[in-house]
């Protein structure tokens, strides 16, 4: 970028699921581009010591930030940090970056159009704080307009998922000599995502991979799985909700974000999917799919293999666009859709999406957008 980039440290740690893998490949890209982490106390500090990072921020953005530089924040954040960050500003000059991590304030079952409540409103503001705001995807920044946004907005399409060369060879070898995947027709020539796929593995079994917090995915236990089609889970799951799985799911445990796509890689599609219907998109974290980038699906695809996604949800456009997946409407056309789908060429366009996702491609991509409209 034309300055500096001053980074919010958000104090993240491996979660075994998408809230610490996501945020640490936020923090690589920005590193990798030279940015300084902007120190503040340790996660396990005392309340009283944490307060020190706001006298900390103030004189460190006083001596150091200049007008060229960017100062680049998540949500959520502090409110009272982000407030401190624009009354600073205003005196140095510089340009405040806004990434959107989670909308909280929207996140359960807001609708564009709605009125807003009192938390979104004050949501709102702080990511109008900033000149510059990386959305998530198309459909969020829609929504985000509707209900007043008025700073510059760039997509940034999709979550990254970072990996090591190392990681990456073991994956494109153990996809090449593990399971048998279910899906070796060449298929129809169609234009769209979908073509004819044949069989499945050795009796036409299908096998889609759903990792992540299994707790809060309500509708495992309410689906009906088709014939020919097996679910493998990874996450954290409750032994209670365990008991609950239907019979064609198998529970392979709780893995880090360092170990799962190595084990998802050999499945034949990821799933990306959440709320609590039975066969259609329900409740707000469902909802919610609409404007968030979910992390699986960058973590399926960083994996190598195809997806299956909600066709209204926010990662639909980059699904489509780069012809990576399976777009349906409710899990009833899971079968029919896997079954008419054209897998070498959906496992071809994962496999050419997955390095760009491993290297950080696409939040550099909209990081330097900003740079050249600065």
């Amino acid at each position: 970028m034309n300055g500096r980039i001053y980074v919010l440290n958000q104090r993240r740690e491996e979660t075994f699921d998408a809230a610490g893998k996501a945020m640490q490949d936020v923090f690589s890209v920005l590193a990798d581009r030279g940015a300084n982490v902007i120190w503040s106390m340790p996660k396990s500090s005392k309340k009283f010591l944490k307060a020190l990072d706001l006298p900390y921020l103030f004189f460190f953005l006083l001596f150091r930030a200049g007008k060229r530089d960017f100062v680049f924040y998540s949500i959520p954040e502090s409110r009272i940090k982000i407030r401190l960050l624009a009354k600073v500003k205003r005196v140095k000059g510089f340009q405040m970056i806004c990434f959107i991590n989670d909308l909280n304030a929207f996140r359960y079952g807001y609708r564009a159009g709605e009125t807003l409540s009192a938390e979104a409103q004050a949501e709102l503001s702080d990511i109008n704080a900033a000149e510059h705001v990386l959305v998530p995807n198309a459909g969020s920044g829609e929504m985000l307009r509707a209900a007043g946004c008025h700073s510059h907005m760039v997509t940034v399409g999709v979550w990254d998922y970072r990996m090591s060369d190392a990681q990456a060879a073991q994956i494109e070898q153990r996809s090449q000599t593990g399971r048998p995947a279910g899906r070796r027709g060449t298929g129809a020539e169609s234009g769209g995502v979908c073509g004819k796929a044949e069989g499945g593995e050795a009796g036409g079994t299908f096998h889609i991979a759903f990792a992540g917090n299994l707790n809060k995915s309500e509708f495992l236990a309410a689906m009906e799985i088709p014939a020919g089609v097996r679910f493998d889970l990874w996450g954290r799951l409750d032994e209670e909700r365990r008991k609950m799985l239907p019979d064609a799911c198998d529970y392979h445990g709780l893995l880090s974000s360092e170990e799962v796509p190595l084990a998802v890689c050999t499945a034949d599609f990821g799933l990306v999917w959440d709320g609590t219907g039975r066969d259609e998109i329900e409740g707000g974290l469902g909802e919610y799919l609409r404007y968030n980038n979910s992390h699986k699906c960058a973590l399926y695809l960083a994996a190598g293999i195809p997806v299956i996604v909600w066709s209204h949800a926010g990662m639909a456009h980059f699904v489509r666009e780069h012809q990576c997946g399976i777009l349906i409407e409710r899990l009833s056309e899971l079968s029919g859709a896997i079954r008419q789908a054209d897998y070498g060429r959906l496992k071809a366009a994962a496999e050419e999406v997955a390095p760009r996702l491993r290297r950080g491609y696409y939040l550099n991509r909209a990081l330097d957008v900003i740079r050249k409209e600065s």
